[in-house]
């Protein structure tokens, strides 16, 4: 029988998942090769199904793996018009979202590595708006070479889901000044230097203008990735 699940986060036994017909949580006991990464659509013949202390596990064949990012099915980020051509989104950075005071993006920032990317997977499962989980979950693969192609699945699942219903003008702007917009800004340029560092100039350029026309004021220095990518430099960490 075959399965299709969302890829929520890699354990080390398999993949923690969400069935795509029901929406349940599901674990699935396979073993890690790369080739299946975060927010993709894993097909599975399934061989196995079992519950235990509550919880769902199947096991299976990986039969195909596929970045769908409709099959997110996340609601789109709701956002208001401030003045003119300016808007501002509404609070998705997670910030005491599990209880006052809280910053879970910070707290597990400060965690070991795997423990830190527990946490921003189930902060993520939890409130699939935070798209800063998604972008941070992203820089944890940005330097590992086998894990690279996840880092683009989260950069390009936040964008996904912060755009959906974004605003089709093209003078639109969303200012770094704004606290709220940064995750989404942060997203596109962690999805700029992606490109940058993989060697497509031309996608890192049109991200890199992109996010110029929507923060005039550039607190992010995306006009020197914009400048190194035009001449076609290897990507550095310090831009």
């Amino acid at each position: 029988m075959e399965k299709q699940y969302i890829v929520l986060k890699l354990n080390s036994m398999g993949y923690r998942t969400r069935e795509l017909e029901t929406g349940n949580i599901v674990s699935l006991k396979s073993d890690i090769d790369f080739k299946a990464f975060e927010l993709e659509t894993i097909t599975v013949e399934v061989e196995k199904e079992w519950i235990f202390k509550k919880n769902s596990y199947v096991s299976g064949k990986l039969l195909k793996h596929e970045l769908l990012l409709a099959n997110l099915d996340v609601p789109p980020l709701e956002y208001e018009n401030i003045e003119r051509n300016r808007y501002v989104l509404k609070d998705y950075t997670g910030y005491e979202f599990y209880s006052p005071g809280r910053d879970p993006i910070f707290e597990a920032m400060e965690m070991d590595p795997q423990k830190g990317y527990d946490a921003l997977a189930r902060l993520w499962e939890h409130y699939p708006q935070c798209i800063d989980a998604l972008v941070q979950m992203g820089m944890m693969n940005f330097d590992s070479p086998e894990r690279f192609k996840g880092a683009f699945n989260c950069f390009s699942g936040a964008v996904y889901i912060a755009e959906q219903n974004f605003p089709l003008d093209e003078t639109a702007q969303f200012p770094w000044f704004f606290r709220n917009n940064r995750p989404y800004l942060r997203a596109l340029l962690a999805l700029s230097c992606w490109y940058w560092k993989n060697g497509d100039f031309d996608d890192a350029a049109i991200l890199a203008r992109k996010i110029l026309r929507l923060n005039l004021k550039d607190e992010q220095g995306a006009r020197h990735i914009l400048e190194a990518v035009r001449n076609k430099e290897v990507f550095r960490p310090d831009f």
